[in-house]
């Protein structure tokens, strides 16, 4: 697999321009030491200090160390349905200590939203025998509170969830949850209700004059750009499709276009979807050429947030993913620009698309993953709400 010329070309020209700035002045060794110590909420900011910083945060040998050192964890939940039961289960590049949603009072329940910060995540009663309960929870440290229900007689369409990394051990985490929902006979606009852990009360907000059926059911949010994100449908007159963007902190919405490239191919069978990296919205679109002989995937990257300008950034063949793991592999997201994340038969795996080799694979009890939740944590407890939340014992933080 080869990256596109432009790919290169954008590579090496900010490799040479801040090789010569002051991110140059330590030897690549020392700044991995360094960047192994930054704590969790801080990486994504040196991330952006050069590429070459950015370079050995997603180095297979960064992960584990930093994990170990900073006190943290970084993965995935993937989620899928077997018998009429939900299971969301951890995965990771390297060993993670026991994170799981079994801490939680019900052994049935749906991960709805996950803050892409404070690794808090919200989760709901599936059993359909009961009336739905909604929990917040921070599986990094085995902590839960249940959370007052929302109209839950109105079906989800959509949830997202920001959160406030917490001051320090024992702090309260500040977190909101977005749930837009269908009211019945009502198909021009969704219903929208925000949860704030401040009141730790929901109310109803400004509907969105969207068609519910334009967003995938229960589709996981992308956060960039301090917003939410969900890759629509394509319209049915002009099968021109957008991403619709909500930012829960102002409660404003808009529709960001697709690039207009992509729109003018035309493309039908094309599979889009988005994903984040480094904050950045980015726009995957796998489609065949020549026929069934090749697949391409195409990486856009948001440029310019505020006009919905979108720069392609990498265009690379498949046929040698497929040839070492068959063509039942599905691309899920992004973990970097050039590392993305797959599922197949029982299996999950990190592919790194710059040097066409699998840097990880992790066995998994799915034979089918429905939704993927990125999730990272420090391992420091939290309170959640106003109250002090369900915890573990102590010794759970020697581990």
């Amino acid at each position: 697999m080869s990256l596109s010329p432009e790919k290169r070309r954008s590579a090496t020209t900010n490799d040479d321009n801040e090789d010569k700035g002051a991110a140059a002045a330590l030897p690549e060794d020392q700044v991995f030491e360094l960047l192994t110590r930054v704590p969790l909420d801080d990486l994504a900011a040196c991330r952006v200090v050069s590429t070459r910083w950015r370079r050995i945060t997603y180095e297979p040998a960064f992960a584990p160390l930093h994990c170990r050192r900073a006190a943290a964890v970084s993965g995935c939940f993937v989620q899928s349905m077997a018998r009429h039961r939900y299971r969301a289960d951890f995965v990771s590049m390297h060993a993670a200590p026991g994170v799981s949603l079994d801490f939680l009072p019900s052994a049935h329940v749906r991960l709805e939203a996950v803050a892409a910060r404070g690794g808090l995540a919200c989760c709901v009663e599936a059993d359909t025998r009961r009336r739905p309960c909604y929990y917040v929870c921070k599986p990094a440290t085995r902590q839960w509170r249940a959370l007052p229900n929302p109209r839950v007689r109105f079906d989800t369409v959509a949830t997202a969830m920001v959160a406030r990394p917490s001051s320090g051990a024992g702090a309260a985490a500040e977190f909101k949850i977005a749930r837009f929902s269908v009211v019945p006979k009502v198909w021009d606009r969704l219903r929208c209700e925000v949860f704030d852990s401040r009141r730790f009360a929901w109310r109803r907000a400004a509907d969105v004059p969207l068609r519910p059926e334009s967003l995938a059911p229960s589709a996981p949010a992308v956060s960039a750009h301090g917003a939410m994100h969900w890759l629509r449908h394509a319209d049915r007159q002009t099968e021109v499709q957008d991403v619709f963007a909500f930012d829960l902190r102002s409660e404003a919405w808009r529709l960001v276009p697709l690039p207009r490239e992509v729109d003018e191919r035309g493309d039908r069978w094309a599979r889009k979807q988005i994903s984040a990296v480094d904050g950045r919205l980015c726009l995957m679109v796998t489609s065949e050429v020549g026929g069934a002989d090749e697949e391409v995937l195409e990486v856009w990257e948001m440029a310019g947030y505020a006009e919905g300008r979108w720069e392609k950034k990498m265009a690379v063949s498949l046929n040698g993913l497929h040839a070492q793991e068959g063509r039942a592999v599905i691309l899920q997201h992004l973990y970097s620009s050039d590392v993305a994340f797959l599922d197949t038969f029982c299996r999950v795996m990190w592919y790194d698309f710059s040097r066409g080799k699998k840097m990880a694979e992790v066995k998994v009890k799915h034979v089918c993953i429905q939704e993927v939740f990125k999730y990272e944590s420090d391992l420091i407890p939290c309170e959640l709400g106003k109250a002090r939340c369900h915890a573990p014992p102590d010794h759970f933080l020697d581990i």
